[in-house]
């Protein structure tokens, strides 16, 4: 996609070459501004943590300490920065918003008023319009992260039984439901039953309760939602993900068993070599499968 064609004819003094990343926790935030610096874009971080302006701030020409709830203030900075386009990207645990409700802006608490429900999509979808109102084109994370959707196959070398992939199936198939009522996308399952369906605590915290529960091999399947906005929330795992998939006492078998199930080409894997690395030495399969047909 060529930058200059992302310039608004109604705002022909905004910079396509300048991005802004709306930045969470977590290190693609930084991995987004390397390739956007690289593709000859100036990068303004908008960082949504203490922890998150310090991992892109050595990657970006300027940042700023961002509080959600302080819309009008946020939607300023990205006209006074010139920014012609910008990327969500990184964690934003939901709880952390809800704690920071009191923190609403005029602005904020006009927008969400009209809203007719506080989901995940709803309340993106809304931001996206506005900005896309105001000239600045919401890419997706894709744009510049291509590399690490993985295609369909194992990661890992250990070969999957019969079983496995009937859990793996049955697993996906639920995950996917899950995900169109947008409670969560992620699901984790043994002998074709649900142990735990993640909800506003996201992944890692599903994770670790199903491993409780289990006391065995557990299969974490992670999935997109249908006709998902590639603008916002893509599914993401990396290294926590496979350690939330350890017990607590590591030393009585750490994860054996155990498959981590990415929906193939939607799911963001990052640190893919290290993740590898780590399952192959607890015993851990990684999989990118596709959603299994619907039944009729």
């Amino acid at each position: 996609m060529g930058t200059m064609s992302l310039t608004k004819e109604s705002n022909r003094n905004v910079d396509t070459k300048s991005l802004g990343i709306i930045a969470g926790e977590g290190k693609l935030p930084s991995l987004v501004a390397q390739s956007a610096k690289a593709r000859g874009f100036s990068v303004v971080g908008l960082a949504l943590s203490e922890d998150a302006r310090d991992l892109i701030e050595p990657h970006a020409d300027k940042t700023f300490l961002i509080a959600p709830g302080q819309l009008g203030r946020n939607l300023g900075l990205f006209k006074k920065e010139g920014c012609g386009c910008a990327v969500f990207i990184g964690k934003v645990p939901k709880l952390n918003l809800l704690r920071q409700l009191h923190k609403l802006d005029w602005t904020a608490i006009r927008e969400l008023s009209k809203l007719p429900n506080f989901n995940d999509d709803t309340i993106q979808n809304h931001m996206g319009d506005l900005m896309e109102a105001m000239g600045v084109q919401v890419l997706t994370q894709r744009e510049f992260l291509s590399h690490l959707f993985p295609e369909i196959g194992s990661m890992t070398e250990r070969q999957l039984s019969a079983e496995e992939y009937a859990d793996i199936e049955f697993g996906m198939g639920v995950a996917r439901e899950i995900a169109r009522l947008d409670i969560g996308q992620t699901v984790v399952v043994r002998n074709r039953m649900v142990v735990a369906i993640e909800a506003i605590e996201g992944t890692d915290e599903t994770i670790k309760r199903a491993v409780k529960l289990a006391r065995g091999p557990v299969v974490v399947c992670k999935v997109s939602k249908p006709n998902q906005d590639q603008r916002f929330d893509v599914p993401t795992v990396g290294m926590s993900t496979l350690r939330s998939m350890l017990k607590e006492d590591v030393a009585e078998g750490g994860a054996e068993g155990s498959i981590l199930v990415v929906e193939a080409k939607e799911t963001l894997v990052v640190d893919r070599e290290e993740m590898i690395a780590f399952a192959e030495k607890h015993g851990i399969a990684i999989v990118s499968a596709p959603l299994p047909e619907k039944s009729k």
